[in-house]
């Protein structure tokens, strides 16, 4: 029976690929699925849907949380996931904290929180941290994906080069923006022992992007192009 409900899911996920016209990319899902069938990863990346619960994130000016975004982002990555074949383990499917909410300040539930997101990737074996943001500025005027690394694990920077590149160059082609080193200020990063990367999809802050994040085609394309983008480093890691 869930063999079957992946099956029918994957029919709905790449209907709705063909009708938004994403099998006319450079490298076509068959063509990707192929490369990645024969290339047997033992990899599990860890989809973290960024904030949740109480931790609501960035707050849009029409009241969007980021929370939300980063969770159906998330979701839409999972459906690629599955029908890649790609091992994953979703951090969180709903709106709550993965921490101890039982901790009496705000600041001890939010450390607890991400405390145990660390404890996740750090006890899988083989992981990789796919964690997913959305931006904010005070000018309205800033816009487009940004992928963040963990300097700690060099092949961080190629995997978060591999996303950015397949982001801008079949979605966001005006996008200059440039990966970046994870600071302290992005604590997953900072401290990583695993190859790690952190998306910031776009910028609530501006109106017109916030508008496509709130979109469900848009989503689901985005949401390819960084599978995409990991697939492709997942195939550059197995080269000899």
């Amino acid at each position: 029976m869930k063999e079957c409900a992946v099956t029918i899911l994957s029919i709905i996920v790449f209907s709705v690929c063909i009708f938004l016209g994403i099998n006319q990319i450079e490298k076509n899902i068959s063509e990707t699925v192929n490369s990645y069938n024969k290339s047997q990863f033992d990899n599990t990346v860890i989809l973290d849907a960024g904030h949740g619960g109480e931790d609501g994130g960035a707050v849009a000016f029409d009241g969007t949380l980021e929370k939300d975004i980063n969770l159906e982002i998330c979701s839409a990555i999972s459906l690629f996931f599955d029908i890649f074949g790609i091992n994953y383990i979703n951090i969180r499917t709903e709106d709550i904290s993965v921490g101890d909410t039982t901790l009496e300040t705000i600041k001890e539930r939010k450390a607890s929180d991400i405390y145990k997101r660390y404890d996740i990737i750090n006890t899988t074996e083989n992981s990789i941290l796919l964690s997913i943001h959305q931006n904010m500025f005070s000018v309205e005027k800033y816009s487009g994906t940004q992928v963040f690394y963990a300097k700690s694990v060099d092949s961080s920077k190629n995997l978060a080069q591999c996303i950015q590149s397949s982001v801008v160059s079949s979605l966001q082609n005006n996008n200059k923006r440039s990966i970046k080193e994870g600071d302290k200020s992005i604590y997953l990063l900072y401290n990583a022992k695993r190859p790690s990367v952190l998306v910031e999809c776009g910028f609530m802050s501006n109106m017109e992007e916030l508008a496509l994040l709130n979109n469900f085609e848009y989503r689901t394309k985005i949401s390819y192009f960084i599978v995409s983008g990991l697939l492709e480093y997942l195939l550059s890691q197995k080269v000899v």
